[in-house]
């Protein structure tokens, strides 16, 4: 039986995901727009982990924890580094 915690923690993933993907293409759209790479493509891959890792969380085999663990860090980092070179590159030096 899925309990509430599992399925407001997919939720709360889900929601996530849909900001990830926001991002992804307001940098679409700005590469399209102002001709500067953003590498807007690799956005995919954190988001990707992250789903990955949520649903290993839902899953809550205690096998799992290290490739979780390991999957949010490798996609948050990603994440935030992809995001400050967008924002770098948008506000240049404003920023």
């Amino acid at each position: 039986m899925v309990t509430l915690d599992a399925v407001l923690n997919l939720i709360a993933w889900s929601l996530i995901g849909v900001l990830i993907v926001v991002v992804y293409y307001i940098a679409r759209f700005y590469q399209i727009t102002s001709g500067c790479q953003t590498y807007y493509r690799w956005f995919w891959l954190p988001l990707g982990l992250l789903l990955v890792a949520a649903v290993l969380n839902v899953m809550a085999d205690p096998l799992l924890d290290l490739g979780r663990d390991a999957l949010l860090l490798v996609g948050g980092v990603s994440l935030i580094g992809l995001s400050y070179y967008l924002l770098h590159l948008m506000m240049g030096s404003r920023s």
